[in-house]
């Protein structure tokens, strides 16, 4: 195989909870189709993540013809029917925009509760519902700022030599992966085209704590890993850890694992200290 070709596609359809597989995706404005169109917040509307309920990425969704069905350790299996939802629309916020959302049901707060052992409600991405990426007259879903993120698997393959133990590529929640690329390949691409779609490559990704907790047990790590090693040679000079790319969908189309990624055009990319040890 002699190009950069698509190797894995993962939607989150609720915010925090466990990547879905696919094979293939329709992407909109807001990311891959059903993205983080659901999430959780308090009881007073601010947003609820894996950085302080790990235990989220143990939960599991898959998509049916209405809604969701969901499931998560040592509870009953929930559907969600998006036709069923209530009317009631309120504010809430992630990070620091306020979202007109549409609230699910008293029933869904209550599992949710109940597994994240905390008062809960939980929301949809409602037709009323309107939020825009910042610098560009594009809709974003529940997601943190931009509507997809991209990785490579040469760049985590190039991390995991610097790891005490090897992580998954899932613990950093792409949608997005690449594979037949060079390590940090992506940071100079600038607008590439997958399958139907082009994007534009808005701006490196910056890294949390969320990218210390076990996809598979859900329990944080003791020794802060990744995290740790990757304060040695992705810190910028804002003092903000990058790894992987943000992107914003310049079309509507679909997508399909090993359709070819091709660079339309390049950038410059950011310096990070790449031979530290």
């Amino acid at each position: 195989m002699s190009y950069t070709q698509l190797s894995s596609i993962y939607s989150y359809p609720i915010k925090s909870t466990k990547g879905l597989a696919l094979t293939s995706s329709l992407v909109t404005d807001t990311g891959l189709e059903h993205d983080r169109h659901f999430v959780i917040t308090d009881l007073n509307g601010k947003f609820i993540t894996g950085r302080t309920k790990s235990k989220l990425v143990l939960v599991t969704c898959s998509i049916t013809t209405d809604g969701l069905m969901v499931k998560a350790p040592g509870m009953a299996i929930l559907h969600i029917d998006r036709t069923k939802l209530s009317a009631r629309y309120q504010l809430i916020s992630v990070w620091n925009d306020k979202i007109l959302s549409q609230h699910c049901d008293d029933e869904i707060d209550l599992w949710f509760s109940t597994y994240i052992n905390s008062p809960c409600k939980v929301y949809f991405l409602g037709d009323k519902s309107e939020r825009k990426v910042e610098g560009y007259n594009k809709n974003l879903s529940f997601a943190d700022g931009y509507p997809l993120l991209l990785l490579s698997e040469a760049s985590l393959s190039w991390l995991n030599h610097k790891l005490p133990s090897e992580i998954n590529i899932e613990q950093f929640r792409p949608n997005l992966v690449v594979s037949n690329c060079s390590a940090f390949a992506e940071d100079g691409w600038q607008k590439i085209r997958i399958g139907e779609v082009e994007f534009v490559i808005s701006k490196p990704c910056s890294r949390c704590v969320f990218t210390t907790v076990n996809e598979q047990t859900g329990i944080r790590s003791s020794d802060k890993e990744p995290m740790a090693t990757l304060q040695n040679f992705r810190r910028a000079d804002d003092r903000q850890v990058y790894f992987g790319q943000n992107l914003v969908a310049l079309n509507q189309g679909i997508i399909n694992i090993g359709d070819k990624v091709e660079v339309i055009a390049t950038q410059t990319p950011a310096l990070y200290n790449l031979n530290s040890t």
